[in-house]
């Protein structure tokens, strides 16, 4: 048997280029966005995840694993009373799925915190980031180098469009010009076939890393597209949504 965690609409109205993310309720049939600053848009945004007979789960409070049927089980005798809430690896992947007893909680689930995003001037936590060219990519490899991450849901429209990557690509290509290298890099819960599927042949500006959603929490990431600018050193040097890049662009590397 084998069931899908699905996103919900999220709203009649998605801003072209920028949707911020703020809460999200894990269960079985799916996961809500619910979307603030929302306009010009009709349509929908969606998180996917498969479960199936092989999917790990660990119970939060006795860190046994339980099964998917034992777990549906449980969901069905005391429906809302436990929700799935994915865990990554080291590449951003779903690892397992950690259930949680949400007796006692607010009643909703604070996946990204704002605050908590990594600010100008601090340096960014570790990565490790496998591409769809193959390549492994190492923030400590990195280091002498300029690092553009963008942090992307799905390679899809309507947040997905030559408007969106033409800003990268434009970027990156100036820096080039200039005799700057930077190394960009796009996370996406797309697996490597789609991304195959989505990614044109025209150059979009990043090498897409299939199946990396887990940085856009390990980052606090709540609004996507969304890109941050990494120095030499390790260090954010500017951080933009697609709406505001040119936080971005206006950066002199050298």
């Amino acid at each position: 048997m084998e069931f899908n965690i699905v996103g919900y609409p999220i709203a009649n109205k998605i801003y072209f280029m920028r949707i911020k993310l703020f809460w999200l309720f894990f269960v079985l049939t799916g996961p809500v966005l619910v979307a603030q600053d929302i306009k010009e848009y009709k349509g929908k945004i969606t998180q996917q995840y498969s479960l199936n007979a092989s999917t790990v789960i660990i119970n939060e409070q006795n860190r046994k694993p339980l099964s998917l049927a034992q777990y549906d089980r449980l969901n069905k005798d005391s429906p809302g009373t436990y929700r799935l809430v994915p865990q990554f690896n080291r590449f951003g992947k779903v690892d397992h799925f950690l259930m949680v007893n949400r007796k006692g909680e607010a009643g909703s689930f604070i996946l990204f915190e704002e605050d908590l995003m990594p600010e100008v001037g601090e340096e960014l936590p570790a990565f490790e980031m496998l591409g769809l060219d193959g390549k492994v990519y190492k923030s400590e490899s990195l280091r002498g180098q300029y690092i553009l991450l963008g942090f992307w849901v799905r390679f899809e429209k309507p947040l997905y469009t030559l408007a969106s990557t033409r800003v990268i690509s434009d970027f990156i290509g100036e820096q080039a010009r200039k005799g700057v290298h930077v190394v960009s890099l796009g996370t996406t819960l797309n697996t490597r076939e789609e991304c195959l599927k989505a990614i044109p042949k025209r150059n979009c500006g990043f090498v897409p890393v299939p199946q990396s959603y887990g940085f856009n929490h390990r980052y606090h990431i709540g609004e996507t597209p969304y890109f941050i600018l990494i120095d030499k050193h390790g260090k954010v040097l500017a951080r933009a949504a697609h709406t505001e890049f040119e936080k971005i662009a206006e950066v002199k590397l050298k």
